[in-house]
């Protein structure tokens, strides 16, 4: 049974961690794409470097989203984000950023942002699955969701990157 989570924005630790995914494309539409730049695996965590890119018609839906329209009386206006679902291990749920930043004109967007998931795989059951779902409709992407397989790593390769 999956229990839901809620990935808040949190501070990452400060060792370097171990890479166990490469670079990975999540979503691509016409005019825009959202990507990992890899995973890192630290004692007590998932570290996602993510980013999305924009351009033409998708660029100025994104930055056109990205920006805050005020709020009434019901609630937010004008604004959306990227929306990242994650399931690790018997846990989904979404992700909020730590760190994003977004900047963009006519032609283009872009967006960098960090995810913290405070749960790892099991690698002892041999379960090292990571799978992600992005969408940003608003802004053209899709709904796609990936699955991952992370590379086995121990305890003392993230230390010793310290």
């Amino acid at each position: 049974m999956l229990t839901p989570h809620r990935w808040p924005p949190a501070v990452e630790p400060e060792d370097l961690g171990a890479v166990v995914h490469g670079p990975v494309v999540l979503a691509r539409a016409p005019g825009i794409v959202a990507a990992l730049r890899c995973v890192f695996a630290h004692s007590d965590g998932l570290s996602l470097p993510f980013v999305l890119r924009a351009e033409g018609v998708q660029a100025e839906a994104a930055l056109r989203q990205s920006q805050w329209g005020g709020v009434d009386e019901d609630g937010p206006q004008g604004w959306s984000e990227p929306v990242l679902a994650v399931r690790v291990g018997d846990q989904e749920g979404f992700a909020d950023p730590s760190q994003s930043t977004g900047s963009g004109g006519e032609d283009a967007y872009d967006l960098d942002a960090n995810f913290w998931i405070d749960v790892l795989p099991d690698q002892s059951a041999g379960d090292c699955r990571l799978e992600l779902t992005v969408s940003w409709p608003q802004a053209g992407l899709p709904e796609t969701t990936t699955v991952l397989t992370l590379r086995p790593w121990t305890p003392e390769e993230v230390l010793r990157l310290l």
